[in-house]
């Protein structure tokens, strides 16, 4: 029997349920609400009891069949006086000690043939069960508990993260989950999985035989799974998945160095790519383009027929991780096994570790696609998958084939802004009294929220910061030294990352990283690879695109979809005088501004400098432009202010106009919106796509949904009718080179040695795919699709092509030659003259 011990002042002890218990629920430490419940202390009664029980309720487990209570029982101390996690060694005082041996005389209390399942609710009982930490990594694994031996623990999130401070409701899906796989649970004794065949250290015959038995399957229809391991920048190992039940890991090397002669090796490789550049293999993996490129740039092996788990996980819950070891979680019954991975690079240990878990990858991936495919399916997304699991090939391509730049102008440019940082480092040194890190928050923080004694800006947790909004904030005070930081960091950043010629390779080219599930709503994301080149391409500084060039003997093609979103929030919300607009022609953010501002469209101006609006830099039509780009989505006042650097009262103006100029985008798009996620908490967007939304119900989730469908429309539209429609048909678009995808657009060139009624022809017939007609109720609309001509990605260095015949695009591009011919000249001219002062 557990008593209460002697000295304790607050004390929370076991609440027994009914009898026939199904589970073990185990908390940390109980918190007020417990310790001043009546008649009796008892475990999860306060606000995180609730959410528990809600979650319970579920999961289908009634609070009456569990046990409850907490490592820690009483609340004299915080839960560090007991054991601390936070170190890499975890200390357990002499205090914590007692508390783990009562919570193990407790628990043999309880018989295992009723309650076997003990649910561990964070991080204190995860360790005091399984002395194992890390619960976001161990949640809804099947462990055996080291504490009492024969019982079964599954770890969860502890329900107080659902509820402030923490406040993630996201967690809530979470924790039903693993309750309800600790429901299941219960009904068996011991812990139940799958028999798997992983094959380690195999000689070559073995090898060569399973990529045999490998390459039949393929043939036969099966999906073969792969996954590699990198070390030293070389493919270490290689798994393959033959079922969800065996694979074989194949190292190509090990303590004593090469795994196999030179000659063995590279039979091992042909009959590798022989699997991958199978067009009737389907192959799969988790981030398999990150794979397929790196064999590709490493061995020249062109892996086709892709499918991959974290494209699926994306499209099915984009608002959870999708990483494999969360997939694991989902689909599988193996237990987090990604420390392994991690602690062999960290620190390194047995070969076979690694194999292991590289074996473990396509293992997971083989038994969790084929439940993400019957997911896809309920969920009518099977067809968005597709979709976006096509745009693999494309972006590996553009990995490796990477765009041209002007290294030289890059260092030029350079050298303008280590100038620029030098004389504003001055500057602010001189008003400051002393060198300060633009880039050290707690240097900042010091002077701002100290030395000037400026009110401090708070995160939501609490926490000071002097991150770009708050800069922005004291900006709009009049604090000279944030705006001189402010440019610190644009120039910095700018330098480090756009104009470091580090990032681009040795023949001159920019090569990134594409991940094809990098957002939320469709678009792809970009960053530095794993060769250490390359960066973000979707956010590079608008005047620094000069920078990106055609490749020599080539001509540059940006074709991108006119006012895109706008025109969907238009069409799907029945905004009339947008549509109005759009269909006669207008330019909508010329509209836009006239209304704002009350004065003819004819009159909005157009150049910078000519709008006292924000310090006066801009033009009025930039306004209406910025507008019309935010407030679709309902971004307030204050926000848009701090956004675009306005003063509130200016920025609450042009909010407050553009809505009682289109109405309809409130009233009926934003209404449209709400009304769709209240049915089933599902978006679907112009394409198909269905996104899920699981946060909490409100203003958040309502923005996020606002966003939803012509963000993810537009990202669709050229996945499908851009990049894969221009690479998968090789028959029209041979020639074409695809160079980059940037939200609503697609760059690619196309060789001068093509004639130029070759060019017109793949052009027309890209933008004529672009533009087939969208459909939302009985209406159909098009999006226009802008061609423009260009040497470099900078639009304003090029030519925008409003019709297409071939005599149009040659003095298009003959033009841009004697622009190029001229600048080059300038160019010149000045740097002799600044060589000769």
């Amino acid at each position: 029997m557990i008593r209460k011990p002697d000295g304790v002042r607050t004390w929370v002890g076991p609440y027994a349920g009914a009898t026939g218990l199904k589970m073990v629920i185990i908390g940390e430490q109980p918190g007020k609400s417990e310790i001043f419940h009546r008649p009796l202390p008892t475990p999860f009664v306060g606000p995180a009891g609730k959410e528990l029980d809600k979650c319970l309720s579920s999961a289908g487990m009634p609070r009456l069949s569990c046990y409850l209570t907490n490592v820690i029982k009483d609340l004299d101390h915080p839960l560090h006086y007991y054991m601390d996690l936070s170190k890499k060694n975890p200390v357990v005082t002499e205090a914590g000690q007692f508390y783990l041996d009562m919570l193990k005389e407790e628990l043999c209390e309880q018989p295992a043939t009723e309650a076997n399942v003990i649910v561990a609710t964070g991080n204190v009982p995860l360790f005091a069960l399984t002395n194992r930490i890390g619960i976001t990594k161990w949640r809804g694994s099947v462990l055996e508990s080291t504490l009492v031996s024969g019982r079964k623990v599954i770890p969860t999130l502890h329900p107080a993260t659902i509820i402030p401070p923490k406040n993630v409701y996201l967690n809530k899906n979470l924790i039903t989950l693993d309750l309800m796989r600790a429901k299941e649970e219960s009904a068996y004794p011991e812990i139940r999985r799958k028999e798997r065949k992983i094959i380690l250290r195999p000689s070559f015959g073995d090898v060569m035989l399973f990529l045999e038995r490998c390459y039949q399957k393929g043939r036969e229809g099966g999906i073969i799974d792969y996954d590699i391991e990198i070390y030293n920048e070389e493919v270490s190992c290689i798994s393959f998945a033959l079922v969800p039940t065996e694979a074989m890991s194949i190292p190509f090397v090990d303590s004593s160095g090469d795994y196999f002669s030179i000659e063995q090796e590279a039979e091992v490789w042909k009959a590798i790519a022989r699997i991958l550049e199978d067009r009737g293999i389907w192959k799969r993996g988790q981030n398999i383009a990150f794979d397929s490129h790196f064999l590709l740039r490493r061995l020249g092996i062109k892996s086709h027929s892709l499918h991959d788990t974290m494209v699926a996980q994306k499209t099915l819950f984009p608002d959870y991780p999708m990483g494999l070891d969360f997939i694991t979680t989902m689909y599988t019954d193996i237990p987090y096994y990604k420390n392994e991975g991690k602690k062999w690079f960290k620190v390194g240990g047995a070969w076979e570790t690694l194999w292991n878990y590289n074996a473990l990858d396509s293992i997971v991936c083989a038994e969790a696609h084929p439940k993400q495919v019957v997911d896809l399916q309920r969920q009518g997304n099977l067809e968005t998958y597709e979709r976006q699991r096509k745009i693999i090939e494309p972006l590996v391509y553009m990995m490796e084939r990477g765009i041209r730049t002007d290294v030289e102008g890059m260092k030029k440019k350079g050298k303008e802004y280590e100038r620029r940082i030098k004389e504003t480092t001055n500057e602010l040194r001189n008003i400051v009294g002393f060198d300060i890190n633009p880039n050290s928050p707690k240097q900042l923080a010091n002077y701002f929220y100290g030395t000037r004694g400026l009110p401090a800006y708070r995160k939501r947790g609490g926490g000071v910061t002097t991150d770009d909004d708050a800069l922005k904030r004291l900006v709009r005070k009049g604090v000279k030294e944030a705006e001189l930081v402010r440019v610190l960091r644009e120039y910095t950043k700018a330098k480090g990352n756009y104009l470091n010629v580090e990032k681009v390779d040795r023949d001159g080219r920019i090569r990134c990283s594409y991940n094809p599930a990098g957002t939320r709503f469709s678009r792809i994301s970009s960053s530095e690879n794993i060769f250490g080149s390359g960066m973000n391409m979707q956010n590079w500084p608008h005047d620094l695109l000069r920078f990106l060039l055609a490749d020599e003997g080539y001509v540059l093609y940006v074709i991108d979809l006119s006012q895109a979103e706008n025109r969907i929030v238009a069409y799907v919300g029945n905004v009339v005088p947008m549509i109005e607009a759009f269909e006669s022609g207008q330019d909508v953010h010329r509209l836009t501004a006239s209304l704002i501002f009350g004065k003819p469209a004819a009159e909005i101006t157009t150049e910078d400098n000519t709008c006292p609006l924000g310090g006066g830099h801009y033009s009025e039509r930039f306004w209406g432009k910025k507008a019309n780009h935010s407030l679709n989505y309902d971004l307030g006042y204050k926000s848009f202010a701090l956004r675009f650097e306005l003063p509130e009262t200016q920025a609450k103006q042009i909010v407050d106009r553009y809505h009682l100029a289109y109405p309809g985008v409130r009233q009926n798009y934003q209404t449209m919106v709400r009304t769709q996620l209240a049915k089933n908490r599902t978006i679907t967007n112009l394409m198909g796509r269905k996104t899920l939304f699981l946060g909490e119900w409100g203003d958040k989730t309502w923005k996020a949904a606002y966003s939803c469908t012509p963000q993810g429309s537009v990202g669709d539209i050229i996945n499908e009718r851009g990049l894969n429609y221009v690479y998968y048909d090789q028959d029209n678009f041979a020639p074409v080179e695809l160079l980059t995808q940037t939200h609503d657009s697609i760059a690619f060139q196309i060789p001068l040695s093509v004639s130029w009624e070759e060019h017109v022809h793949m052009l027309s017939k890209i933008k004529t795919k672009l533009e087939t007609p969208l459909r939302w109720g009985e209406r159909e609309f098009v999006i226009p699709a802008d061609i423009t001509m260009g040497l470099t990605f900078r639009k304003e260095d090029g030519v925008k092509i409003k019709t297409l015949t071939t005599l149009k695009l040659e003095e298009a591009y003959n033009d841009l030659r004697k622009q190029n011919v001229n600048v080059s000249s300038e160019e010149h001219n000045s740097t002799q003259h600044s060589d000769n002062n």
